[in-house]
């Protein structure tokens, strides 16, 4: 049977986890061998470059040495200067130092040679012409080579000197007896002999590198192109895979009607336990303490529990006749993907009325729990006073009010108690003043904090110039689900509740004052050490019980 629980199966087939990582690491693989092929062929371009600038350079120095016996030769026959002077140059060209005339490969010397002759191309910087075969990446055994040969050119140059000297004694037939003699075609033969050995190494080397990157760049193209033809053939597998996904798609949404339906069934399941949690709650609100208030807090009571609670069985039997509508149509196999979507989609609606409806009844629960001493178990611990007064201030969702908030609180004042319960009582305080004592429109709103501590006793006050309390309900200001305005914030449970933490907690009291701008003063008195006695009485109080 196959497993339609995991939600990574929505879309797959038994295989298709596998083909979707093949195919990123085939695009990947091929990516990498079209970049390193790139990168051989760079590699290789820049290596026969090279070698080219070598073989020109060797070029070079060949064309020197025979440039020099031609002007040494010319000078010899024609007594003429211009030709001494460009024996001279070519050395000193050479040799780097004077400006390496651009294009020296092409024809150069010949052009210079005539009467009137003009350089054909214009000179750079000063390079010796080792220097640049360094450059280019020549070997130690290449540069010792034709380091060789142009020491022995240097040396040519002294024997050619002396055909010079001659020439100017006037004897030029015995100069050029000296360049035509036996011991100055021997020295040609020691120039040109590393030379040819250098041309001949290149040309070997130049085989070898020609065989070697082109096997390298075989190896890469022919690997991208096999990594695209398996990324074809698994996208083409992909393709052909689509019944096969559609099936694994019904398969997972009768399986995610099943899981709805199951889930349903516990949340109405936890909806009837909370329904009886607050059974139980009322229950113990009738036989507490304070009668008197307990009993008007069950017609309160069961009017907020009575609109979730609607909502939240009105939306499970939605829930149920929709999920029978699928169940019957995918039974059929006859049910549309637009009609499965919308069905899902109410379905999902519906679970959020009854879990928000199920989150309201909890959070009026949790309440009555604090209000009765029933399920508080946070720890003491010492508090800034006015540091928790402003956490309040950040934490409460104020509306678009324009209200100037003043705070009076000497920052020495410490209480130990739980900062849950002492943020629940002022935060229930300050939010009634926004929700029920300011309008949205109205200018000049202020609400102010004060509070001060003399002889161990706090007095904690809160008061607003808003429009005050309504006459209606001032006997009843501190009972629970008593609001003066239903279209306000608030289950009418936040006085009644700080009323109990108060009196409950710390041994203190909470009245009502009416303003003398004609808002609403709220005023805490209590001992500073009041958690610390209510938590001494209550346990003697069980010891007496014991």
């Amino acid at each position: 049977m196959k497993n339609t629980n995991n939600p990574k199966n929505f879309l797959s087939f038994k295989y298709f986890e596998q083909l979707v990582v093949a195919s990123i690491l085939l695009f990947v693989g091929a990516m990498l061998f079209v970049v390193f092929a790139f990168m051989s062929k760079s590699a290789q371009q820049e290596g026969l470059q090279k070698h080219f600038n070598l073989v020109y350079l060797s070029q070079e120095l060949r064309l020197s040495s025979d440039q020099l016996t031609m002007m040494a030769r010319a000078y010899a026959a024609t007594g003429n200067e211009k030709f001494k002077q460009f024996f001279e140059q070519i050395i000193a060209i050479r040799s780097g130092v004077s400006p390496r005339p651009q294009h020296l490969n092409r024809v150069y010397w010949d052009m210079m040679m005539v009467e009137d002759g003009q350089a054909p191309s214009a000179s750079g910087k000063p390079q010796s012409l080792l220097s640049l075969l360094e450059e280019n990446g020549a070997s130690t055994a290449e540069l010792n080579a034709l380091t060789h040969a142009y020491n022995q050119s240097e040396s040519l140059v002294q024997l050619e000197k002396q055909a010079f000297a001659l020439v100017e004694q006037g004897d030029r037939s015995g100069a050029l007896a000296i360049l035509y003699s036996e011991d100055y075609l021997q020295s040609k033969v020691a120039i040109m002999t590393p030379i040819n050995s250098f041309l001949a190494n290149r040309e070997e080397k130049l085989q070898t590198f020609i065989q070697e990157s082109s096997r390298q760049l075989t190896i890469l193209y022919s690997g991208a192109l096999l990594c695209f033809l398996l990324l074809l053939a698994t996208l083409l597998v992909i393709y052909n895979a689509r019944s096969s996904i559609r099936n694994n798609i019904i398969a997972y949404l009768n399986n995610e009607v099943k899981n709805q339906t199951k889930q349903l069934t516990v949340k109405n399941s936890a909806l009837n336990e909370a329904i009886a949690d607050l059974k139980h709650a009322q229950a113990r609100l009738v036989s507490a303490e304070k009668s008197a208030t307990l009993m008007r807090l069950i017609p309160g009571l069961a009017h907020e529990i009575n609109t979730p609670v609607g909502i939240a069985v009105t939306a499970s039997s939605s829930q149920l006749m929709a999920l029978e509508a699928v169940k019957s149509q995918v039974s059929e196999n006859k049910i549309a993907k637009a009609t499965l979507l919308e069905t899902i989609d109410t379905i999902e609606d519906c679970a959020n009325l009854v879990g928000n409806s199920a989150n309201r009844i909890s959070t009026i629960i949790n309440k009555l729990k604090i209000i009765t001493q029933d399920g508080f178990t946070d720890k003491a611990q010492t508090l800034v006073l006015a540091d928790e007064v402003k956490a309040c201030l950040s934490a409460i969702d104020k509306p678009e009010l324009d209200v100037k908030v003043s705070l009076d609180v000497d920052e020495q004042i410490r209480i130990h108690a739980p900062k849950f319960l002492l943020q629940q009582c002022l935060c229930a305080l300050i939010e009634n003043s926004f929700n029920h004592a300011f309008e949205p429109d109205s200018l000049g709103q202020e609400l102010r904090i004060q509070a001060n501590l003399i002889n161990d006793k706090l007095t904690i006050r809160i008061f607003d110039n808003g429009h005050g309390v309504p006459d209606s309900i001032k006997d009843k200001l501190f009972d629970a689900f008593v609001v003066g305005n239903r279209n306000a914030k608030g289950m009418g449970l936040g006085l009644s509740l700080a009323m109990a933490i108060i009196n409950q907690y710390f041994c203190g009291t909470l009245e009502y004052q009416p303003h003398t701008d004609g808002g609403t003063c709220f005023v805490i008195s209590m001992p500073i050490d009041g958690f610390l006695q209510s938590t001494a009485r209550e346990q003697i109080a069980l010891k007496t019980h014991a």
